[in-house]
């Protein structure tokens, strides 16, 4: 029975392995440190210089968040990606 159950879990765990992962997000909002956690700067998904604060977000979001003065990121730059002018 063991040996059954060992098998099973094996093939299972191949099976997760196989997984392709998951597709980053397209666009990130780091937020502060502490109470209230505002956002602080925006990101596109594949950016390098993302932190753990952020969360994902979509398009409209970031072009709202940036007229309201929030800084693109200098590296990635979601403004120019989403051909928002300053």
């Amino acid at each position: 029975m063991e040996l059954v159950l060992a098998a099973a879990e094996e093939r299972e765990a191949a099976a997760a392995r196989q997984q392709p992962a998951p597709e980053p997000p397209a666009w990130l909002v780091e937020r502060g440190i502490g109470a209230g956690r505002l956002p602080i700067r925006l990101h596109t998904g594949d950016c390098w210089d993302t932190g753990k604060r952020c969360i994902p977000t979509d398009p409209e979001l970031v072009r709202r968040l940036l007229a309201e003065g929030v800084p693109a990121c200098i590296h990635c730059r979601p403004d120019t990606a989403l051909g928002v002018l300053e």
